[in-house]
């Protein structure tokens, strides 16, 4: 019984404590069903004057199911174009005690073109795929913070971000809960290393306030998490 309570502590804190999204990198940080997050980024980009100076990106995650999630990720790129990746992700293993959660899932799974850039226009239209596992680990009591969320994923080269091939091969990280509030990222995405610190205002829950690096560029970002049934 001591376990089963463990195990329901543990599921709900990281439901709670870590958001769905990581600046767009696939994880296994699934949504229920009837839960939804928005989100949305503004990077700076540290390119040559002639290649896009910024990004502005949202995103939708919907849990249709336990199992299912649906996304949208909306990328409007400067001297680029407009474009809009759907992602399908389903969980195939429940984080346990002992287990991790385990996501297999595919981006721009409608083909859409994300870049005007002729030298890699053709690969944004393909459908990439992923599988990642994540596993939570207390460093106090089970259900408390500090605690981290190891992250692992393999993929095959997604395009669909400045014409750049992520999620290639393995990547992954961690989350750290410093705090019931307070928070850090440090994942590799298969191109570049994406750092962060998120803040959660405790009178305003389910809001995350989050900035932090993208390789040599900076982001700064908002999300909202909301259980609508």
């Amino acid at each position: 019984m001591q376990k089963v309570l463990i195990t329901l502590t543990l599921a709900l804190c990281v439901g709670v404590a870590f958001a769905a999204d990581i600046v767009t990198m696939p994880t296994a940080n699934q949504l229920k069903k009837g839960e939804v997050e928005v989100a949305a980024y503004y990077l700076n980009l540290d390119l040559p004057p002639a290649a896009p100076q910024n990004v502005w990106y949202q995103t939708l995650y919907v849990g249709v199911t336990d199992w299912l999630e649906l996304d949208l990720h909306r990328a409007d790129v400067d001297n680029d174009k407009v474009s809009n990746v759907f992602v399908a992700s389903a969980k195939v293993l429940s984080e346990t005690a002992t287990m991790p959660d385990v996501v297999i899932g595919a981006r721009n799974i409608t083909g859409e073109r994300t870049t005007n850039n002729p030298a890699v226009a053709n690969l944004s239209e393909d459908t990439s795929f992923f599988v990642s596992a994540a596993k939570t680990f207390f460093l106090s009591e089970p259900g408390a913070p500090p605690l981290a969320r190891m992250h692992l994923s393999y993929g095959n080269a997604d395009w669909t971000l400045l014409g750049e091939p992520r999620h290639n091969g393995f990547f992954g990280g961690a989350q750290v809960l410093v705090t019931p509030q307070i928070g850090a990222v440090a994942v590799y995405d298969g191109t570049d290393l994406i750092t962060g610190l998120t803040f959660m205002p405790q009178s305003l829950p389910g809001l995350t306030l989050k900035a932090g690096t993208y390789g040599d560029h900076q982001w700064i970002g908002v999300a909202y998490q909301k259980d609508l049934f």
